[in-house]
């Protein structure tokens, strides 16, 4: 029973004596199954593995993925490394305890180790100062909003691919320490970005701004025509400066001045449909559409800063009857053809007096002047005087200065051409019957056309 139980003692001694001997062996060697930066290390020593380090990094390269798809590839000699063994290989061994050799039959260590580095200066700061993404890269582009001639474009910012240059100095050296293969300049923030981007704040308040100045829509109306003020219109008034926006006011004013040169007829030529000679020009006289350019500016800006969708007419600093199919006339008027010697008279549209008449005495230079007036008033029984006359008439209906439309009971021959050696002294001698209908059909204020 003794000899068994030293037998046992034996055999027991000899295990512990064998683990102590592998303890001891796996105390200056990693265990089998063993990988450093992906490369087997089984068995080898820390000075071993500190080899196999140094051989990795001697042929290290670092690879800059940049913007757009392109590469530039450093190695450990552009960048200036130079490589030494380190104490994390001993580390590392420690951790992988000796006397726990028997946990290699079921678990397996991997280690990333990089050896010491230095880096010279002088070479890392030229080499990265050559690098065609610091060479050749574009700067960035901000968003940036351009009137156009119906309103505005948004352009979005622009990446480009300038580098920050200390940006990526750290980023590079940061990677070559950990000898990294790869950089990703964009993930590492190494490109310049733009300021204002097209989502900005900035951004967006310019381009609400905008959008309600260009909404507007105010619609002039002349009779049968019109005017629109649109965002074809109203790009026109707006000024950028930056991303800030205004409305000029002087572009309104200019615009409405362009609205009046266009329809102002006061005092302007005009054409006119003539009963007998069809289309043709006249001019001047006391009637007429005027726009109150002032009034009418300051109403406008109002609108557009409203951003209001309106119709009417603008401000007007003398009006005329009404708008017609015959300019500004409208449809009711007294038309005097003086060389015809003949008068019409229509009220909405419809002809109510033709009639011959005698106009001023060309002979004697009392000629009725061609203008385009309006009758300023209508008075009963009046007594026309002049230099050396006073006529008494029934109807007296003044529309420029002392010349008017009246009754002339004394005349008995009208029209033809009796006006040229026996005319008036510049009014519209009219039949007493044509007269009286004239009188009581045409209010004050309607226009009349006199022409040669």
């Amino acid at each position: 029973m003794l000899k068994r139980m030293r037998w046992y003692l034996w055999v027991l001694a000899g295990i512990f004596l064998a683990y102590l001997v592998v303890s001891i062996y796996f105390m200056e060697h990693f265990f089998p199954g063993t990988t450093v930066n992906g490369e087997s290390a089984d068995l080898l020593t820390v000075r071993e593995a500190n080899g196999l380090i140094l051989d990795q990094a001697k042929g290290y390269e670092l690879t800059l993925l940049e913007r757009g798809g392109s590469e530039e590839i450093l190695t450990a000699e552009q960048l200036g490394m130079s490589f030494s063994e380190t104490d994390n290989v001993r580390k590392y061994k420690r951790i992988q305890n000796g006397f726990l050799w028997p946990r290699m039959f079921w678990q397996q260590d991997s280690y990333q180790i990089v050896p010491d580095i230095t880096f010279d200066d002088d070479t890392w700061d030229d080499t990265l100062s050559a690098l065609s993404c610091i060479q050749e890269g574009a700067a960035p582009e901000d968003a940036w909003v351009e009137l156009t001639a119906d309103g505005y474009e948004l352009h979005p910012e622009q990446q480009g691919a300038r580098i920050k240059k200390e940006v990526l100095k750290e980023s590079v050296r940061a990677a070559a320490g950990e000898l990294a293969p790869a950089l990703d300049l964009e993930e590492a923030g190494c490109y310049e970005e733009p300021s204002v981007t097209a989502d900005c704040a900035q951004i967006t308040e310019l381009t609400k701004k905008l959008d309600h100045w260009l909404s507007t829509e105010v619609t002039y109306e002349f009779g049968p025509q019109t005017e629109v003020v649109d965002a074809s219109v109203v790009s026109g008034f707006i000024r950028l400066d930056g991303y800030e926006a205004s409305i000029d006011e002087e572009a309104v004013k200019a615009w409405v001045a362009g609205l009046a040169d266009r329809r102002d007829t006061y005092k302007r030529e005009r054409e006119f449909d003539s009963t007998l000679r069809g289309i043709i020009t006249v001019s001047g006289g006391n009637y007429g559409w005027e726009i109150d350019q002032e009034a009418e500016a300051a109403a406008l800006l109002a609108s557009v800063e409203k951003g209001e969708t309106t119709a009417r007419e603008p401000a007007w600093a003398r009006e005329g009857k009404g708008w017609g199919e015959n300019n500004d006339l409208g449809d009711t008027y007294i038309e005097v053809d003086m060389g015809a010697q003949h008068m019409w008279a229509y009220k909405d549209g419809a002809l109510v007096i033709d009639t011959d008449v005698v106009t001023g005495n060309i002979s004697r230079h009392y000629g009725t002047p061609a203008i385009v007036a309006q009758i300023q008033y209508k008075d009963r029984n009046a007594v026309l005087r002049g230099a050396n006359y006073a006529t008494p008439v029934k109807y007296w209906m003044p529309f420029y200065g002392n010349y008017g439309i009246h009754d002339a009971s004394w005349r008995r021959e009208f029209g033809g051409t009796v006006y040229l050696t026996d005319g008036s002294h510049g009014c519209v001698n009219t039949p007493p019957a044509a007269m009286k209908v004239i009188f009581e059909t045409m209010d004050s204020g309607t226009p009349v056309v006199l022409y040669y």
